[in-house]
């Protein structure tokens, strides 16, 4: 049997039960968190995760954010410009390449980040970071199996 693709053999129903189990405390961590940031702080985890990564790396694009979110650009971009709303970051023209614009954190942007706790998707990425590759790789291919068969969103290769 194909261990990615499961052809040849029938999955049992405790593996499907198991499996959607994980999934719903994926969503359920990911909601509870979120509101709990939302309701405390009044920023959303994914506005955190991307002040986050701009204190890693300061002045990324809308696109490097994507890339250091592990996020689509387009949802980037919304965060974004929701935070650039409450003047947590700011946009400018890149001083190395004047056609790149990029994200920088405002000092209060600073401020708040400095009492934000670790996220969720912190959590996740740091574990994802510890398995094996090829364990990794294995996980990513058969979500991405997963998803595109079950018609949810299409993935890519």
């Amino acid at each position: 049997m194909n261990p990615v693709s499961g052809i040849g053999e029938k999955v049992s129903r405790k593996e499907i039960s198991e499996f959607m189990d994980c999934i719903r405390h994926i969503f359920k961590a990911l909601r509870v968190s979120s509101s709990h940031l939302e309701k405390v702080l009044g920023l959303s985890a994914a506005q955190i995760f991307v002040l986050q990564k701009l204190k890693e790396e300061p002045g990324l694009s809308i696109n490097d954010l994507a890339v250091r979110t592990t996020t689509h650009q387009s949802s980037v971009s919304v965060v974004v410009k929701k935070l650039e709303e409450h003047g947590l970051v700011s946009r400018s023209i890149s001083k190395e390449d004047s056609r790149r614009v990029v994200v920088s954190l405002t000092n209060e942007g600073m401020n708040r980040l400095n009492t934000i706790p670790s996220t969720v998707q912190d959590q996740m990425i740091l574990s994802l970071e510890k398995m094996p590759e090829e364990k990794t790789t294995m996980l990513a291919t058969l979500m991405k199996e997963f998803v595109n068969s079950a018609g949810i969103v299409g993935i890519k290769d």
